[in-house]
């Protein structure tokens, strides 16, 4: 399956009329295409941080999310909507590596991530300003503008709107994070199985198995909660007791459908 040279750069951060620009269709596409996807030189460096600051379950999440990204990318996310700024696939790919690998820093129980000044902020501010620490070196040479998208959508990746306008870097990573914690009813029913193929799904999930995602992410959202009681999450529809309720144990798509 061939991605489209450029993506719409930026959407409608409400959610039907983001639904209404967007053509889904989820046809399966390979994890093995999707590996074949090239990625810069830089993004090395992010994964050994991202797998050394982040628990291993919020880390195998952050690399699904990775994959889930790309196969949503590939099934009609929005392209070429006129009036609308465009971003090519390869520096989109490189936006969304960086942000996907590293957006549950926050989530750390590491010596460093624990004494980081920012770790009684919500988790998503905390684990963005270490991103953004770790992303500033020259070495990684991102400019203002990638810094400047993939941070923001890294410290907004929990939080909705009906209004205004959002990254594609954003959407990507919101929805793919919530696919993964919640499943495909995150949305409501068939939203997300609009966007990806559940062979797809499957075929992640196998390569990058689960493990106690849920068990873990209930805890570290419980404990942000309880040193930031203003935390993002928090103001997610419902609360984050609603939103605790419905994360997943079990895979997103059985084995056997």
């Amino acid at each position: 399956m061939a991605f489209p040279q450029t993506f719409d750069a930026y959407l409608p951060s409400n959610f039907q009329e983001f639904l209404a620009l967007a053509k889904f269709k989820p046809e399966y596409i390979s994890l093995e295409a999707l590996h074949a996807v090239p990625l810069d030189p830089a993004h090395t460096a992010s994964f050994e941080y991202a797998k050394k600051i982040t628990p291993h379950e919020g880390f195998i999440h952050s690399v699904r999310c990775y994959y889930f990204s790309l196969a949503i990318l590939a099934n009609g996310f929005p392209s070429g909507t006129a009036g609308v700024p465009q971003i090519t696939f390869t520096e989109l790919v490189r936006r969304v590596y960086h942000t996907c690998i590293l957006h549950d820093l926050g989530w750390t129980t590491t010596a460093e991530g624990r004494a980081h000044p920012a770790h009684t902020m919500s988790f998503e501010l905390h684990g963005g300003i270490m991103a953004y620490e770790h992303l500033k070196a020259p070495e990684l040479e991102l400019d203002a503008h990638q810094l400047g998208d993939i941070v923001q959508s890294i410290m907004l990746h929990t939080s909705q709107w009906n209004e205004g306008t959002v990254s594609s870097t954003k959407q990507l990573i919101s929805l793919s994070a919530l696919l993964d914690v919640l499943g495909l009813q995150a949305f409501g029913p068939g939203v997300l199985g609009s966007m990806i193929h559940p062979k797809t799904i499957r075929e992640i999930e196998k390569e990058y198995p689960r493990g106690k995602l849920g068990a873990d992410a209930r805890q570290a959202l419980e404990s942000n909660a309880k040193e930031a009681p203003d935390c993002l999450i928090g103001h997610f529809p419902g609360g984050l007791e609603a939103f605790v309720k419905v994360i997943r144990d079990e895979p997103i798509v059985p084995a056997d459908e």
